[in-house]
């Protein structure tokens, strides 16, 4: 991610994005063809986003965009505040309370949410929801949150506003309300729809969401633009103070670096260390926020692969890699401050009391990594600078998105590192979507992607062993280790978060020492934002929290609407 071009470049650019003109005046035009509306008005927040929307339906979706987008078309039952671990705030769920054995969850819902078409928001949506969640037809990546709840009771609906929620066993409390808070899906819509399909649907891009914003147009590969959803019947603090927010997808970073320099869009994340104090030199009206330790980034290995079954090889490869010197020279400020950390789990340091500060990451030793190597038996025996065994070079192709510059480059760093002790690594760039079906699907050898992480506890999904009767959607390394089961469970059923603790410090240290990913890093992701945006909440939540709070003094106002 980088890069500064001169005008020509940047006008070639904006030509190669679907058709996209790259003028900010265009974009935000009202639909009626009416000239700009009065200074008065409310403005537009223009995003460069890096990837398109895969589906927009909270069952089944799983890509950062999706949630991104569904953050603003959606209300939650409970919503959130973080500061070490989550907070609860009101939601379409205005109160709840737990049973002293903390195996039901009561809540009372506000009966006033209405869905975009003005259907009213029922707690008999709430449990088709859950229907298809545990559906193994709709093969959800969230079939765990349901596996935890009784069936017939996931929810019980008492009464209209009252509803509970009846689960196996008492766990961490943020974990149970995390497992049933999400964004919830109106029965009337998709009760008749092919749950086998559920993902293809034409409601995954043309939904219809709760939320206080909507979707206005959506042009696969080019634009998804939100407007105010004038039916929003949720409170009225949470109506938008913005007039539109466009989505301009944008997979290649340096036109969105460009785009964003000449101020053609107002926002942008993920800027690469090395360009942010280029960028606000560039263009004074843009200041940078840091977002805090969500993202993470990894490389995974298919463990079926017979070249890294053996643990004695995940750990060589590890120490073959100076994760320490990626960082200094890609992931550090020119002020010397690095937005980067080495990565011991996929449990963020934001959760303090579960992130295990303990665990050491490998040394960077390459003659130690040679030895490991060799006690696994692989050797360079014809001489040809690469390890081999019986036969065959360890050689294989890390896949990695097209849409990542950070990623781009640490391969490149990589490939050399590996070349100096023997390893052939070739790169395959994709696009993002394509690269999540190969995880998803297994059907890789190794993988630099990375999370954004839970801010609750629930290794779960990316560690558990797979099941004869489910397959864990996210554990795309096939890992399985019966202690990290063991601990798993036993952190899930400690219902209170400190006492849980030890367990998830545990967990993290069994993990790390099996090596199924390489853990690079978690970075302090670095966004991008025109300096006329006021009550911006950028932060560990999401780079668009209380997005209807954003707002631009009247003065200020750059792309007026009506």
């Amino acid at each position: 991610m980088r890069l500064v071009s001169p005008s020509s470049l940047l006008a070639a650019a904006l030509l190669m994005q679907g058709g996209c003109t790259g003028s900010p005046e265009a974009e935000v035009k009202p639909p009626d063809g009416t000239a700009a509306a009065a200074p008065s008005a409310r403005d537009t927040l223009v995003i460069a986003m890096p990837g398109d929307i895969d589906s927009l339906n909270p069952v089944v979706s799983s890509s950062a965009s999706d949630s991104q987008v569904m953050g603003q078309i959606y209300s939650d039952l409970v919503q959130s505040d973080f500061d070490c671990s989550l907070k609860k705030l009101p939601g379409i769920a205005t109160e709840w309370a737990w049973s002293e054995d903390g195996k039901t969850l009561s809540m009372t819902l506000d009966p006033n949410y209405t869905w975009y078409d003005g259907t009213k928001v029922t707690a008999e949506d709430i449990q088709f929801t859950f229907d298809l969640v545990a559906d193994p037809a709709v093969a959800t990546p969230r079939a765990e949150y349901a596996a935890r709840l009784v069936e017939g009771a996931r929810p019980k609906i008492i009464d209209p506003t009252h509803i509970e929620w009846q689960f196996t066993e008492a766990y961490d409390r943020d974990t149970q309300m995390s497992h049933v808070s999400f964004a919830i899906v109106p029965k009337h819509i998709l009760k008749d729809a092919d749950r086998a399909t559920l993902k293809g649907n034409k409601f995954s891009k043309e939904p219809v969401g709760d939320g206080p914003f909507k979707i206005a147009t959506y042009e696969p590969s080019q634009r998804l633009v939100l407007e105010p959803n004038e039916k929003f019947t949720g409170p009225e603090a949470m109506k938008p103070e913005l007039g539109r927010v466009i989505f301009r997808i944008m997979p290649d970073y340096s036109t969105r670096l460009l785009e964003m320099q000449s101020g053609t869009v107002d926002m942008m994340e993920n800027v690469f260390p090395p360009d942010a104090d280029e960028l606000v030199t560039k263009n004074p009206d843009v200041r940078i926020v840091k977002r805090g330790w969500r993202g993470m980034d990894y490389v995974a290995w298919n463990l079926s692969d017979p070249k890294f079954s053996d643990k004695r090889v995940r750990q060589a490869l590890a120490m073959s890699v100076d994760v320490d010197g990626i960082i200094g020279k890609m992931l550090t400020l020119k002020s010397g401050e690095a937005v980067a950390r080495p990565a011991i789990g996929t449990i963020t340091p934001e959760l303090c009391s579960a992130y295990n500060e303990d665990v050491k990451p490998f040394p960077f030793d390459p003659a130690k990594a040679k030895a490991m190597f060799a006690d696994a038996g692989w050797t360079d025996s014809n001489g040809d600078g690469v390890l081999d065994r019986d036969g065959k070079k360890f050689s294989f192709t890390l896949m990695t998105n097209t849409e990542n510059k950070r990623r781009g480059e640490a391969a490149v760093r990589m490939q050399a590192s590996f070349k100096e002790v023997g390893v052939e690594m070739n790169i395959e760039r994709v696009e993002f979507n394509a690269m999540t079906e190969h995880l998803r699907a297994r059907e890789f050898e190794a993988v630099l992607g990375g999370w954004s992480a839970a801010l609750f506890v629930d290794p779960s999904d990316v560690w558990r062993s797979d099941r004869p009767d489910h397959k864990s959607e996210f554990n795309y390394t096939g890992y399985s280790n019966p202690k990290a089961d063991e601990l798993i469970d036993l952190g899930l059923r400690t219902p209170e978060t400190e006492k849980a603790a030890p367990t998830w410090r545990e967990l993290q240290a069994v993990i790390y020492d099996d090596q199924p990913y390489m853990f690079l890093w978690w970075t302090n992701e670095l966004v991008a934002i025109d300096k006329r945006f006021e009550n911006v909440h950028i932060n560990v939540l999401s780079n668009f929290h209380m997005l209807y709070d954003w707002s631009v003094p009247a003065d200020k106002v750059k792309y007026p609407v009506k």
